[in-house]
């Protein structure tokens, strides 16, 4: 199978780029990247961001009847809970080859929202409004096949993200081009950051920065904290703001490599 690196996100901060009303808007999910191999309308290959073999991981898309002959696709592979793509507790259960249980209690889904190619028509260096027109007018969406919607206002799409806490959006031009390997400036992606103060009981300065110990309080509920943090970062007593995506059993997930230290 031959390697494909797929195109990558540009990150950014200002959220002024939701109004932008010559973008499209997508949520982000919270999966797991792949590219999409299809031949005879069966799917034959996933890959992940680092060029190895996922399919093993996730047994049921094979049972996917896909309407190409041939085809390459790019996907977020979710485990949904509540409507909602859901990382921890969910697509991180699927590290390996799954077991009944782990079928039943975190079924996977393929979110398609790009392809590089459909039977003998090559589509990198088509538009995005072409790409996903191929793919919307061809996939029918089963339990585990979604296809990526596109929300014409993204200041909307992002008091919906906010509200439900999912991870972000999404941003493309409808005109770029497919970027291979490539992280785009024309596809960029917001997330949905929390913030919370961590009061600091110990530190321990590392080969990456510094490992944080501390304390802080979420939703009325004290939860310890133990992070990993780039940079030299205070000591016992002191107070500092943390930008994070998300909690799970204590840890804060991608937390911030800034930090905002309380005088």
């Amino acid at each position: 199978m031959t390697t494909i690196k797929p195109m990558l996100l540009t990150e950014v901060e200002n959220d002024s780029i939701l109004g932008d009303d010559s973008k499209w808007f997508q949520i982000k999910e919270n999966g797991v990247r792949a590219l999409v191999h299809i031949k005879d309308h069966k799917l034959v290959g996933l890959r992940n961001r680092a060029d190895n073999p996922i399919l093993y991981q996730f047994p049921e898309l094979r049972e996917i009847q896909f309407p190409f002959q041939e085809a390459i696709l790019d996907a977020e592979i979710c485990v949904f809970k509540d409507d909602k793509s859901v990382f921890y507790g969910g697509i991180d259960k699927r590290r390996s080859a799954p077991s009944k249980k782990t079928l039943e209690e975190s079924p996977a889904t393929m979110v398609v929202f790009d392809a590089l190619k459909i039977d003998n028509e090559a589509l990198v260096m088509k538009p995005y409004s072409y790409r996903y027109s191929k793919i919307l007018e061809s996939l029918k969406e089963t339990d585990n096949l979604k296809v990526a919607k596109n929300f014409s206002s993204g200041k909307e799409l992002w008091d919906k993200v906010t509200q439900e806490d999912l991870e972000g959006v999404v941003i493309k031009d409808p005109k770029a081009f497919y970027e291979v390997g490539k992280r785009s400036k024309n596809y960029i992606k917001l997330k949905s950051y929390k913030r919370c103060d961590v009061n600091i009981e110990k530190t321990e300065p590392n080969d990456k920065g510094t490992k944080i110990y501390g304390k802080t309080i979420i939703d009325g509920k004290e939860i310890e904290v133990t992070c990993q943090l780039a940079g030299i970062f205070g000591v016992g007593g002191d107070i500092i703001t943390i930008k994070y995506l998300d909690i799970y059993n204590g840890k804060l997930i991608q937390p911030s490599k800034e930090v905002i230290k309380h005088k």
